[in-house]
């Protein structure tokens, strides 16, 4: 499965990298959350390359929603996370997948075409980034961390989000948000940030880069200090040797 789950990543960063500044026109799923051709070509190229090996596995797609077979297997799968930065020629957007057994992620790939970053994990077999073995920071001070967020498009949520980092900001050592909450998860685990938060995320945007973060060392729950399941919106990320002292903080 690694071999496919590569496989369908790289050919569907082709079609990216194809269209890169030369998108189409832009839809509007709402007023702060864009959609290209290349998303909606980018879901149907993953989901042919799996659906030729494993005709019966079910998918949950950002742009196809859930698609059920029956299977105790799950694809989950955000085509481009970060297409506003995608639509900027910002390199920083991804290729996510998550596979999931019966509600447990098993395997995650996520891939930037324009930089070739690729980082795997598969359960119990460690974390990777282009095939080098990854692990996150050995910061344990609060005051040390580099935070990375995500705001959603909601606006209520998103002021939620300033209110908590405005009461963070003078307890980190920084604040960064690039624009992809896959790919800052994935930075998270190979030791760049300390911190990550998000007060809305989807299964798509984090389940291949929950399992990279574990593997790495890391941990992930929800706000509640509870484990992260896909089927959370909030997703709260550290390097583990953080994590109670930050959720704490944002109480």
């Amino acid at each position: 499965m690694k071999s496919l789950m590569l496989k369908a990543a790289k050919e569907a960063g082709k079609i990216i990298l194809k269209h890169y500044g030369n998108y189409g026109k832009l839809k509007f799923k709402n007023p702060r959350s864009l959609l290209t051709k290349v998303d909606l070509l980018s879901d149907k190229k993953i989901k042919e390359i799996i659906s030729k090996k494993f005709p019966n596995h079910n998918f949950l797609t950002e742009e196809s929603g859930l698609i059920k077979k029956g299977s105790e297997y799950t694809w989950i799968i955000d085509p481009i996370d970060g297409t506003t930065n995608f639509t900027s020629k910002i390199p920083y957007f991804a290729v996510s997948i998550g596979l999931v057994k019966n509600k447990e992620v098993v395997m995650g790939i996520v891939y930037n075409p324009c930089t070739k970053e690729t980082f795997f994990a598969e359960k119990g077999k460690g974390a990777f980034m282009n095939n080098k073995r990854i692990k996150v920071s050995n910061k344990n001070k609060i005051k040390d961390a580099l935070l990375a967020f995500a705001l959603p498009s909601d606006i209520r949520t998103t002021q939620k989000t300033f209110l908590l980092l405005s009461k963070l900001f003078g307890s980190v050592r920084g604040m960064r948000n690039p624009g992809s909450a896959a790919l800052n998860m994935c930075y998270l685990a190979a030791g760049k940030f300390d911190l990550f938060l998000s007060l809305s995320l989807n299964a798509w945007d984090a389940a291949a880069a929950y399992l990279i973060i574990n593997e790495a060392g890391g941990r992930v729950t929800n706000i509640k200090n509870e484990e992260w399941k896909t089927s959370d919106k909030t997703c709260i990320a550290t390097n583990k040797a953080l994590h109670n002292k930050f959720i704490k903080l944002l109480r």
